[in-house]
């Protein structure tokens, strides 16, 4: 199969090329970008065609996957096109702007048995795995989640342009409403939100939330733009806790560590390095391969929670 990258973003050339380059399945990469030069492009393993305009190199395109890694504002629109073109579709974080906009996207690709599926691939690392194991020695659930994600965002970057879909809630709130759903699997039933941050123009850049699930069920997070880089979790239950180091973005070569603590008893788990999204990009392609729809119901779930996220947020 050929991938279609629309968008040289620089998560895209930090992670995308390099999980599909690792795919044996995925034999050519073209790319589109109207900015990038002959040195940029030459760093593109499997490199295929280059064009600049993405709705010609949509048509000339045999079908295959497309992964979109535009602006926020961008990706409905070259979603519905990419899957009117008969491509299977992949698209960054948020992958959509509201549930009915997903819901309608998920119904066009289900029409056409092709695969649409967000880029929140970080559930798809071994960790999460490691996790449910210690669960099972332990004979323990997870009942409290606290989670601190906060990725450092240069100033001049579009995720401060409210036009471009920026915003605090925007780019870290997938990580905060899904991970109930990696835990749980299922939605919150109450979400409060408290802003911290905002722009000149009242745009949020860091927030904390507390969501309640089903069971007594908590997820506790603090999200933003605007501190010191910090990306953990910490999952606790009746007589322990587990400490999850850069569970949200952890690099492929990157061995991540589990500290658990049950009583007075503390030891570490430590699991090796994998690329969270080359597994996640191998899964999409065995779910076209099968006509599946395995990752319409986490897109539809997790849009459903941003939107609560959202409308939270605006009336804090």
């Amino acid at each position: 199969m050929e991938l279609l990258l629309i968008g040289m973003s620089r998560f895209a050339r930090r992670r995308v090329l390099p999980a599909a380059a690792s795919i044996p399945d995925i034999e050519t990469i073209n790319v589109v970008s109207s900015h990038a030069d002959a040195e940029s492009l030459g760093q593109v393993p499997k490199l295929g065609t280059a064009h600049t305009d993405w709705n010609e190199a949509l048509t000339a395109a045999r079908p295959g996957l497309v992964y979109v890694s535009l602006v926020n504002s961008d990706h409905a629109l070259v979603v519905r096109r990419a899957l009117d073109c008969g491509h299977h579709v992949v698209v960054d974080k948020p992958g959509l702007p509201d549930p009915d906009t997903a819901e309608e996207v998920v119904s066009l690709a289900r029409s056409s048995s092709l695969v649409v599926a967000e880029a929140t691939c970080y559930s798809f690392h071994p960790v999460f795995a490691a996790v449910k194991s210690v669960l099972a020695d332990l004979n323990a659930e997870v009942t409290k989640a606290l989670a601190v994600f906060t990725p450092p965002v240069a100033a001049d970057d579009w995720r401060y342009d409210r036009a471009q879909g920026g915003g605090a809630l925007m780019d870290t709130g997938p990580y905060a409403v899904s991970l109930g759903r990696v835990l749980w699997g299922t939605e919150p039933e109450r979400i409060d939100v408290i802003v911290g941050d905002r722009t000149a123009d009242a745009l949020e850049t860091s927030y904390s939330m507390l969501a309640g699930y089903p069971g007594g069920r908590t997820v506790v997070g603090q999200f933003g733009f605007t501190t010191a880089y910090q990306n953990m979790i910490r999952l606790m239950g009746r007589g322990f806790t587990i400490e999850v180091e850069r569970p949200f973005s952890a690099p492929p070569e990157m061995a991540i560590d589990l500290r658990v603590q049950t009583g007075d008893q503390v030891y570490v788990h430590t699991v090796e390095g994998a690329d969270s999204m080359r597994v996640f990009l191998s899964e999409v392609l065995a779910a076209a391969e099968r006509g599946a729809q395995d990752f319409a119901v986490p897109l539809l779930s997790d849009a459903r929670v941003l939107a609560r996220l959202t409308r939270a947020a605006s009336v804090s």
